[in-house]
């Protein structure tokens, strides 16, 4: 259980030399009445998922008798560990790459977006592309245009353009798709971007964010 310092504690004086403040104890997770207290703190929602995946799992091997090893080598868990990795990978690199170069791209963006806000859509989509994740897109992009006074409205209106790791067909769900497609109507085409995906993706983007964005301005 974790514990806080409460305001306004004295510090604890050990001898004429050395005193704690009721910080310090916290950081050292000692417990002292009148200067820490304990409280209590709901389980974050990932944990919660987890363990709710992990136990259903669990009881599936115990009672349905479920094979472990034929779950493992099938190409669905090695595809979805392919992910994972990879996600973890390009997440780290997006990360670090935006850290590095935010103020570079601060001034190169800034004069276009001021002008025309919506540009930040295709800003958000190029990105996309690049990084393979939604999530990672708007935690690199979304400070950078609060930061260029990019509105709210504006911002939620073009939301879904952060969907552009479809572009090119190097994800691994996509490569998954066309393993597991034994009619042979899911393929990467002879120029790489000729691919299944480009299509239903390129609408999907463009009517969402066409549609969230008119939605946006008419409410907001």
């Amino acid at each position: 259980m974790p514990s806080s310092a409460i305001k306004g504690s004295q510090g604890l004086i050990l001898d004429e030399n050395m005193t704690l403040t009721a910080d310090q104890l916290v950081k050292a997770k000692v417990h002292v009445t009148g200067m820490t207290e304990w409280f209590s703190k709901p389980l974050a929602m990932n944990i919660v998922i987890q363990i709710v995946m992990i136990s259903a799992a669990a009881l599936m091997i115990i009672f349905c008798k479920a094979a472990p090893k034929k779950a493992v080598s099938g190409p669905v868990w090695q595809s979805g560990m392919v992910a994972v990795v990879a996600i973890y990978g390009i997440a780290w690199l997006a990360d670090t790459y935006f850290s590095n170069y935010m103020g570079e791209m601060q001034t190169m963006l800034a004069d276009i977006v001021k002008e025309y806000p919506w540009s930040i859509a295709l800003v958000f989509f190029m990105v996309s592309v690049l990084i393979n994740s939604q999530g990672a897109v708007v935690v690199a992009m979304l400070p950078l245009a609060y930061s260029l006074g990019i509105s709210g409205p504006v911002l939620l209106g073009v939301l879904p353009s952060v969907y552009g790791y479809f572009f090119i067909p190097n994800y691994p769900s996509d490569i998954a798709t066309v393993n597991f497609d034994r009619s042979g109507t899911t393929v990467i085409g002879k120029y790489l971007l000729n691919h299944s995906f480009m299509m239903p993706g390129l609408i999907s983007v463009c009517v969402s964010t066409i549609v969230a964005y008119t939605l946006s301005m008419i409410l907001y």
